[in-house]
């Protein structure tokens, strides 16, 4: 490669980017005063791989689900319930707070592929009564990302081991145990 320079100790490689004044001087108000030329343009290609990654659908991935909900409306609470009942593979837990007397906000954090996480926020978000939400999602490489430990197959609960830190972990009851050697 041209215009590069040996790997540092942390193993960051330095390299030349030519580019016009008018986007360096965009890329400096990103930066600001706390982050520099480097960290910018290292968030900017993350996020970038990020989309990429996530646009398949079919990567691993988790989520936050956040939305406010008419808690008057009739049988909106329910029908919420039941939804994250239904899709318990993917809901890995559930908060719930009382904003005022008539609005209630939810955090779920989820997991799955990212086709089967917004499926179930649109799901979700569609509902009467549900005013506003927002899904982020993040690309998941960690094996236990891909399936909730409570996910069924045929009846039987699937067991997922994972190789973690030189011992077998198996997920049970929603915590890790070690297995005996």
């Amino acid at each position: 490669m041209r215009n590069t320079q040996a790997g540092d100790e942390n193993g960051a490689v330095r390299f030349s980017v030519s580019m016009e004044p008018e986007l360096l001087e965009r890329l400096d108000e990103l930066a600001g005063t706390s982050r520099t030329r480097s960290k910018v343009v290292r968030d900017l290609l993350r996020a970038h791989l990020a989309r990429t990654e996530l646009s398949s659908g079919h990567n691993p991935a988790v989520g936050v689900l956040t939305y406010v909900y008419d808690h008057d409306q009739p049988d909106l609470a329910r029908r919420l319930m039941d939804v994250q009942h239904d899709r318990h593979a993917e809901v890995v837990a559930a908060t719930h707070v009382h904003l005022d007397r008539h609005e209630c906000l939810e955090v779920l954090i989820l997991r799955g592929t990212a086709d089967r996480i917004q499926r179930l926020a649109e799901q979700l978000l569609g509902l009467r009564g549900v005013r506003q939400g927002r899904l982020v999602l993040t690309p998941a490489r960690c094996p236990l990302a891909r399936t909730h430990h409570s996910a069924r197959r045929n009846g039987k609960a699937l067991g997922r081991e994972v190789e973690g830190q030189g011992s077998k972990c198996k997920s049970q009851n929603g915590r890790r145990r070690k297995e005996a050697e």
